[in-house]
């Protein structure tokens, strides 16, 4: 980190990027619709990607200038950040239309056109993020690979436009099933056209993924988290899937049911930077789930912990005085308050522990051994340490007098 900092110091510039999209690109603060409580529709209380990272990374990341004033450009960028080429509704139908379509361009059209085949040479790095207005979840393989296409056709365009090996990056489709919008409405269609975007993903990924100097961002991960993780959680803090009309922070959705709301678009943030990061000449810090918690929710991160230890104290306090601080008692989901061996002792030498599934969301533990009770511990061998049926692990001793400790740390 430090030699991140002393780079910077010496005057690095920050990291460009143009970005080519819809409503999940375009700065929430100007789709107050349902990026606003419904109590206070003037005041946007949910940020996208782009706000995020232009905001909380401006050493390392940077879209160009930023106008606040609607209509500040003269083409179909609205106002923000001079790079962020997002026009809500858009398809990647329309952009390809926009682009590559010369028979007829309206004043906007021929703006847009102009000035971004300009910006292209002052970037570091051209975003291609589209596709989750084309769909839809009665799309058959053969119509997604239309939208793999129109993405292709851009690809394409900047390609020829902008410098010799400008590196492009291409954002797989979000599946629109996994929203509340959809997905509640029609569960059955959601669930079965998951495998049709899966499949038009891995299409993209084949062939604009293999293309020199393009990278693919995995924007589906999300999405296949928001259908497969349940509960939805950061460190072990759940979220709510259905959305509220206040736009709650720990809601995944916009009130609108459709558009992610601050965890979804920190996590999009992430996955824009991993892309960045394999050709970065200094990588970009992503979001750690204690950050997006702490400063872009303002949650207490240690939340699930302290509803556990209640008024036992901080996570190394002993109150009962059993040798197991109030962490360990989470983890092994043990009375904080009243003394608890550790482990169940067994015939032959060995013991059991029991973690806490929900706590190990909070924190890792991990098992150390040591024949001397000095500094000499190392990691007890995988090996050993054989699950159980019912939850526990069954540790199994590797020499003939061993001495072993816990150790714990709250995830970053």
């Amino acid at each position: 980190m430090l030699g991140l900092l002393s780079a910077f110091q010496l005057g690095a510039a920050p990291f460009k990027l143009l970005s080519i999209g819809d409503s999940l690109t375009e700065e929430y603060r100007f789709e107050l619709p349902f990026t606003a409580p419904s109590l206070s529709p003037a005041n946007q209380n949910v940020k996208n990607w782009v706000e995020f990272l232009n905001e909380r990374r401006p050493t390392y990341f940077s879209m160009g200038n930023y106008s606040g004033a609607p209509g500040a450009y003269l083409d179909y960028r609205n106002g923000g950040y001079e790079y962020n080429y997002s026009v809500p509704g858009f398809k990647a139908e329309t952009w390809d239309g926009v682009l590559n379509d010369t028979s007829f361009r309206n004043p906007f059209e021929i703006s847009t056109v102009f000035e971004l085949n300009a910006d292209l040479g002052s970037v570091d790095a051209v975003l291609i993020f589209l596709g989750g207005n084309d769909l839809s979840l009665n799309s058959t393989d053969l119509q997604n690979d239309e939208i793999r296409k129109f993405i292709s056709n851009i690809h394409d365009y900047v390609r020829d436009r902008a410098p010799a090996n400008l590196p492009i990056i291409v954002a797989t489709v979000p599946d629109i099933g996994a929203t509340p919008e959809e997905r509640l409405a029609n569960p059955t269609a959601a669930a079965a056209a998951r495998q049709r975007v899966a499949t038009l993903n891995a299409n993209i990924i084949a062939d604009l993924g293999a293309r020199p100097n393009t990278y693919i961002a995995r924007i589906d991960s999300l999405t296949d988290r928001i259908f497969d993780q349940v509960p939805f959680h950061l460190n072990g803090t759940e979220f709510v899937y259905e959305p509220d009309s206040e736009n709650p922070p720990l809601h995944i959705f916009c009130r609108d049911g459709f558009h992610p709301g601050d965890v979804g678009q920190a996590i999009i943030a992430n996955e824009i930077l991993t892309a960045i990061n394999q050709f970065a000449a200094t990588p970009i810090p992503l979001f750690s789930n204690r950050e997006i918690l702490t400063d872009l929710l303002d949650q207490n991160p240690d939340q699930p912990f302290l509803d556990f230890v209640g008024s036992a104290g901080g996570m190394l306090e002993n109150p009962d005085s059993d040798s197991l601080p109030n962490l360990l008692e989470f983890l092994l989901n043990t009375n904080p308050a009243s003394p608890n061996p550790a482990f169940a002792f067994l015939p032959g030498g060995t013991a059991t522990y029991t973690p806490s599934t929900e706590a190990l969301r909070f924190a890792d533990l991990s098992f150390l051994q040591s024949a001397t009770l000095t500094d000499d511990w190392i990691p007890v061998p995988q090996s050993n340490l054989q699950p159980q049926l019912d939850g526990s692990i069954k540790i199994l001793p590797s020499g003939p007098k061993l001495f072993y400790k816990f150790l714990a740390v709250p995830k970053p």
